[in-house]
């Protein structure tokens, strides 16, 4: 794949610089038990050492068929934050390649999909593995092409609610740096 060697280049920028390790190790620590009371997923809680990934713990899709190594790491610092999203670069080329080589060679590529989906009697629950951790759908369908409830679980919220107990006692330019390697999108919080 030609991206590896942009991995590389980040790494070889970033990873070895004296700086970054300096500015990120121990800086802004999620604990374990911190980070699964608040329900954090994804890097930040594989980051702290929780090997949790929807992907693997709950396979959905093809995922089964791919090989790839779950990202983790053990001291929940900004230092592991970004470790643990660097290989993850990694491991989705990996998927991806394997995508490739699995993918039929022929046959059709769009799949027909109808206008209105009815959701049939029931509640719904559904997870994906997403960049900044699991995404929950949950519908509560009446057999009418609206299902009676929707509602959308995205990571942001619970790593956010997270941040205020890490970030005191910091300073402000650390500040910066712990909330950069959470990777939260604030416009995303309030679904």
């Amino acid at each position: 794949s030609h991206f590896r060697p942009m991995i590389d280049e980040y790494e070889c920028l970033l990873t070895g610089n004296i700086i970054i390790q300096e500015r990120t190790r121990g800086v802004g620590v999620l604990p374990a038990e911190l980070a699964k009371s608040f329900g954090c997923t994804g890097p930040n809680l594989r980051a702290s050492g929780v090997a949790y990934d929807v992907r693997k713990n709950r396979p959905y899709g093809y995922y089964d068929r791919f090989d790839f190594k779950m990202a983790t790491a053990t001291a929940g610092d900004s230092w592991s934050r970004y470790a643990v999203r660097i290989e993850e670069m990694r491991q989705s080329l990996r998927i991806i390649e394997q995508a490739l080589e699995q993918m039929p060679k022929s046959g059709p590529v769009l799949a027909k999909v109808p206008g209105v989906v009815k959701v049939a009697p029931g509640r719904y629950l559904s997870r994906v593995e997403a960049a900044r951790g699991e995404i929950a759908y949950y519908l509560v369908g009446d057999g009418s092409p609206k299902p009676y409830r929707a509602k959308i679980r995205s990571p942001n919220f619970s790593n956010l609610a997270a941040f205020p107990h890490i970030v005191a006692g910091w300073r402000v330019a650390d500040v910066v740096t712990i909330l950069s390697t959470f990777d939260v999108v604030i416009p995303d919080i309030d679904r």
